[in-house]
């Protein structure tokens, strides 16, 4: 099929309609960055770079995650204090210090919104992401869960941040757990590590989707033998559910109908075929002034503050930290 003016013609064989806790969340915050994230950026090489800018909470989470990853996959026992503590300087003055000139220097490899859009990065802003970084990692290592985890065993281990996939109701949903294991009585203990403080809006069925798949690959004879943990590092707070069939199908329930609602906007679901005049802009200047994609959006605005939204630095929000999971 031919795309018209705005359309992004997808090739199913190659980039097929998917699902995920990320994408169901960008599609609510707003269509037309869900537009640009999940079909304009597979064409547009600007479009693409854009979506990968990364603000400064969600890069700390991001180097929280990397760290915590290479740590589980590369060692089996528990650090002493003085290997931990040198994990996290390595992450602080190694990572994030590459990661900001790389920024600064306009690199492709990595580039932060605030630098994209020019927006001031206080000494303060600084301190506070290094900050929720160190206390992260040190609470990883003194926590109750990684020292669970050790216990049971590197044999006993499913999954460190794999991409996976199943199918509900014919559609792809990815995934990636943080870490999944068998304790020593045979439940599933699936655990996702957080920098944020507070609940995400989808933390409870991004967990229940973990569970979903568990029980779909026959890890375990029954939910009940499944329990999740949203781990809060930077507290530290340590979120346990245990799982039942009612979750499960409710999981299924709500990516059936999140995946219905983005489809019921394609050109043609089928193809996957979108286009940009069916995913509208929205009306919140907070919000696209905090957007990677808001120089498409707002071009004479680029690195200016929007109509209506707050003075960068004034009433900042309460730093919190996201992750993408999945595509």
């Amino acid at each position: 099929m031919e795309a018209s003016a705005g359309t992004s013609p997808q090739n199913p064989d190659r980039v097929g309609f998917s699902w995920s806790v990320s994408r169901h969340d960008c599609f609510e915050s707003c269509r037309r960055r869900y537009f640009y994230s999940y079909y304009a950026a597979n064409e547009d090489p600007e479009i693409h770079r854009l979506k990968k800018l990364s603000a400064l909470p969600l890069w700390a989470g991001n180097v929280v995650h990397e760290t915590i990853e290479t740590f589980l996959k590369e060692r089996g026992v528990a650090p002493s204090d003085a290997e931990a503590e040198a994990v996290v300087k390595a992450a602080v003055h190694g990572q994030m210090l590459a990661d900001w000139r790389d920024s600064e220097s306009g690199s492709l490899r990595f580039r932060l919104f605030e630098h994209e859009y020019q927006t001031p990065v206080e000494a303060e802003d600084k301190k506070i992401v290094v900050g929720i970084v160190m206390r992260s990692l040190r609470n990883f290592f003194r926590s109750p869960t990684l020292a669970a985890a050790l216990a049971a065993g590197r044999d006993r281990w499913l999954t460190i941040e794999d991409l996976v996939s199943f199918e509900v109701d014919g559609v792809a949903v990815f995934l990636r757990m943080d870490l999944a294991y068998r304790d020593p009585d045979g439940r599933v203990v699936i655990v996702d590590w957080k920098t944020g403080r507070g609940e995400g809006r989808f933390n409870e069925i991004q967990m229940a989707g973990y569970a979903l798949y568990a029980a779909r690959q026959g890890w375990v004879a029954s939910p009940e033998e499944i329990r999740t943990e949203l781990a809060y590092l930077a507290v530290p707070r340590y979120v346990r559910r245990d799982v039942d069939a009612k979750r499960l199908d409710q999981a299924q329930a709500f990516i059936a109908k999140s995946a219905g609602r983005m489809k019921a906007l394609l050109l043609d679901p089928l193809a996957n075929v979108a286009r940009l005049e069916d995913f509208p802009m929205i009306d919140r200047p907070r919000v696209c002034q905090r957007c990677n994609f808001r120089g498409l959006c707002f071009p004479r605005a680029r690195a200016e503050v929007l109509p209506g939204a707050p003075p960068e630095g004034a009433q900042r929000p309460a730093v919190t930290m996201t992750r993408e999971v999945g595509s």
